[in-house]
């Protein structure tokens, strides 16, 4: 059975955006990270966070999805027991690895990208909990 880790949100501003998430939408805030190229925010308290992906680069790949999509949904991530498996399967059902190999994503966990090739643009993002 699949089921949905989190929705990955590219925002320009975690700070601009957070009004929003917290008040309006009234998701609590469960904390941040920062990585090279972006800085992560947890949203909701159930069993489907909300991650806001701020840029701290132009050219990173959240830059550049911006620009070229604005802000919105960048990535639709599913908890998988095996990120490396999920990977090495992508291709059997049409989607397109952008990692070759699981790397280490927020919250202790390990991740990997692949496209499912749509006309959203959406990506699926396979999540590995420790």
């Amino acid at each position: 059975m699949t089921v949905i880790h989190h929705l990955g949100w590219a925002v320009r501003s975690i700070d601009q955006a957070r009004p929003h998430f917290e008040t309006t939408l009234g998701l609590d805030f469960c904390g941040e990270e920062s990585f090279p190229d972006v800085r992560v925010a947890f949203f909701g308290g159930g069993p489907v966070a909300v991650e806001l992906l701020e840029p701290l680069d132009d050219k990173s790949d959240i830059g550049e999805f911006i620009a070229k999509h604005g802000e919105g949904i960048h990535h639709l991530a599913l908890r998988v027991d095996d990120v490396a498996a999920a990977l090495r399967e992508a291709g059997r059902h049409g989607l397109v690895p952008i990692d070759s190999a699981p790397h280490r994503g927020a919250r202790g966990t390990l991740v990997g990208l692949v496209d499912p090739a749509r006309p959203d643009a959406v990506l699926i993002q396979y999540v590995q909990e420790p």
